[in-house]
Formats: structure tokens, C-alpha cells, sequence
């Protein structure tokens, strides 16, 4: 769910810097309400974190290849 509706100007007619910003935002928005979706205890959520971490170096790897 998301609370707000982010708005973005179009500078100098450049509107394909506007649209890489505005896409930016949002899904910091998204990332941020999913986060805040319910409470994580403290242990969880260090291995919710670890988690991301290590599917972020399996990523890297894959990508290095």
C-alpha cells in the first residue's frame, strides 16, 4: 500500500532522467513499505538481512562468471 504518490519535475525537456528518477523512488517506496509491513524481531530480521546479503553474493558471483 502505498501512501503517497511521488512526484517528479522534468528539467530542461530531459525526460528520460526524470523517469529514471521516478522509477528510483518508487521502488525505494516499495522496498520501504514491505519492509515496514509487520514487525520482525531483532533476531529475524538480522537473518532476513544476512539472507539478502548472501543472494546479493550469489548474484555477484553468477554475474562474474
Amino acid at each position: 500500500m502505498i501512501l503517497f504518490m511521488p512526484k517528479i519535475e522534468v528539467r530542461n525537456g530531459d525526460v528520460e532522467q526524470a523517469l529514471r528518477n521516478f522509477k528510483r523512488i518508487t521502488s525505494e517506496t516499495r522496498k520501504n513499505s514491505k519492509r515496514h509491513e509487520f514487525y520482525l524481531r531483532p533476531g529475524l530480521r538480522q537473518k532476513e538481512k544476512e539472507k539478502a546479503a548472501a543472494k546479493k553474493l550469489k548474484k555477484l558471483a553468477r554475474k562474474m562468471r
